[in-house]
This record gives structure tokens, C-alpha cells and sequence, in this order.
């Protein structure tokens, strides 16, 4: 018993004695998601649910791609005439290379989801239209705020402005500028370039007036 007594004690006192400490537990990221990102989950999840109606969806791939793309000048109209064609023949028929009720199968499936895809490929260029239309109506207010920073900035009072110019240049760089805003500008003429200058005559009189 005492000897138990004693290696408790001395358990104890070596716990007591330990100065190593434990590390707090690492915490999860845990960044925050905005309204936008919100809806665009919430429209994600939707279109999956949506795809889920059109039966037998089939994603691109490398190894049928080219079969796909080598058949899509074919009409439609042919198609359906090939199809007739063996449901009337029994020779055709035979031959076993076209299955009319898959046939028939396929010709409804296009007629049917052609209009969907014209509305998806329109909404996909509506979005992408807005996308490019709001990151344009930021970008001219951004580039004008930048024109009249780099003004401010001349003020040698204004050192503060002078380091925010200088990151806008470092981020904006050659590529963010706007496709011949400097043609444009080099193109513009200067102030009174251009407009002639009157010359006196003889007589204090000006070239080209009225007599």
C-alpha cells in the first residue's frame, strides 16, 4: 500500500513539474460566404436538380468527341428519311444497322430539347453579358478615379494619394487598359490645333472677311 501511495505521489509531482504545455486545437477556416455566393449555390443546386429531367444527359469527352463532331452535318431531315426508309423495307430491316424505335426515339429527344437548348444559350449569353456589362461600368468608374488620383498625386502634400496611384498602375498595367484609349488620345488635337489663325491685310483688314 505505501509503495503505491509512494508512486501515486510521485506521478503526481511529476505532473505538477512538467512544464511542457498543450497547443490549442487548429480551428477550421471558416471564411464568409456573401449574398452573391449564396444565390449562386442556391442556382447551382436548382440546375442540378433541373438536369436531372433530361434523360440520359451526356457529358463531353475526348473519346467521342470527334464521332460527334464528323456527324453533325448530317440533316435532320435525312434522318428521318433513313428511318422511314427501313421502317418500310424488310432488307433494311435485316441488316440490323438502324433500330427504328430507337430511331424514332432520338429525332423526338432533338425535336423536343432543341428549343430548351436555344433558352439556356440564351440565358448563358444574357449572364455572361451581364458578368462583362457590371465589371464595365466598374472598370470606367475605376479608371476615371485612377486619371484623377494621378492629378491629386502632383500635390506634394498628397503623398498619400501618391501611394495609392501607385498601386493602381501596378495592378491595372498594360493589359488593363482599354483597347485605343491612347490611339485615341495621341489622335485627339490639341487646343487651338487645327483652327486658323486670322492674318491682317493691309489696311488692318482680315483674310477672308467680308468686304
Amino acid at each position: 500500500m505505501a509503495t503505491t501511495r509512494a508512486t501515486t505521489a510521485n506521478a503526481t509531482a511529476a505532473a505538477a513539474n512538467d512544464t511542457t504545455t498543450t497547443p490549442p486545437p487548429v480551428e477550421a477556416p471558416t471564411p464568409t460566404i456573401t449574398h452573391y455566393q449564396q444565390l449562386a449555390t442556391e442556382f447551382m443546386a436548382a440546375l442540378d436538380e433541373i438536369a436531372t429531367i433530361i434523360p440520359k444527359l451526356e457529358a463531353a469527352h475526348i473519346s467521342t468527341a470527334n464521332f460527334v463532331r464528323s456527324h453533325l452535318n448530317v440533316p435532320i431531315e435525312f434522318l428521318g428519311t433513313a428511318t422511314a426508309a427501313v421502317e418500310q423495307t424488310a432488307e433494311l430491316q435485316g441488316v440490323k444497322k438502324l433500330d427504328v424505335a430507337s430511331a424514332r426515339d432520338t429525332l423526338q429527344f432533338i425535336d423536343a430539347f432543341r428549343p430548351v437548348l436555344d433558352k439556356v444559350s440564351a440565358f448563358a449569353k444574357n449572364l455572361q453579358f451581364t458578368l462583362n456589362s457590371r465589371k464595365a461600368s466598374l472598370a470606367s468608374e475605376a479608371l476615371q478615379i485612377y486619371d484623377i488620383a494621378k492629378g491629386l498625386a502632383r500635390d506634394p502634400n498628397s503623398a498619400t494619394v501618391a501611394s495609392l496611384v501607385a498601386n493602381m498602375k501596378r495592378d491595372l498595367g498594360r493589359r488593363g487598359r482599354p483597347k485605343g484609349s491612347l490611339a485615341i488620345r495621341k489622335a485627339a488635337p490639341a487646343p487651338g490645333i487645327g483652327i486658323p489663325t486670322p492674318r491682317l491685310l493691309p489696311g488692318n483688314e482680315l483674310e477672308g472677311a467680308d468686304s
